[in-house]
């Protein structure tokens, strides 16, 4: 019989809602905004269904689905540094296995307000 979620698995949800991608290489958007960091949003299973109707393509899935996770178009997405591309692939594959994206993004439950985020810190 199954129950209901475990709590930690709710609090994770929900606290990936605040979780943030930033830039190691900032870049323009296509509207000419400079983008620094990114919020992440969890995607859903529409998402990838979105994705395969798009492209047959392994990477152009992967790009479509990284976009969407980021809030922005592939035009920006292309535009990311090699290591920028790289790190929002490994966050989108963190997401799909069921991983803590805070713990993956090197933030601990217990950090309460601040904003979990990857790449370069302010600090």
């Amino acid at each position: 019989m199954l129950g209901p979620p475990k709590q930690q698995s709710t609090w994770n949800i929900k606290m990936a809602d605040k979780l943030a991608f930033t830039l190691k290489f900032p870049i323009k958007s296509a509207t000419g905004a400079q983008l620094t960091s990114l919020p992440i949003s969890r995607l859903k299973r529409k998402d990838i269904s979105a994705a395969q109707a798009s492209s047959k393509d392994e990477y152009m899935m992967e790009d479509l689905l990284c976009a969407k996770m980021l809030g922005i178009t592939l035009e920006d997405l292309a535009e990311f540094d090699i290591a920028d591309s790289k790190s929002a692939t490994e966050v989108l594959r963190e997401m799909s296995t069921g991983g803590d994206l805070a713990a993956f993004l090197g933030r601990s439950p217990t950090d309460g307000s601040k904003d979990a985020a990857i790449g370069n810190s302010a600090a």
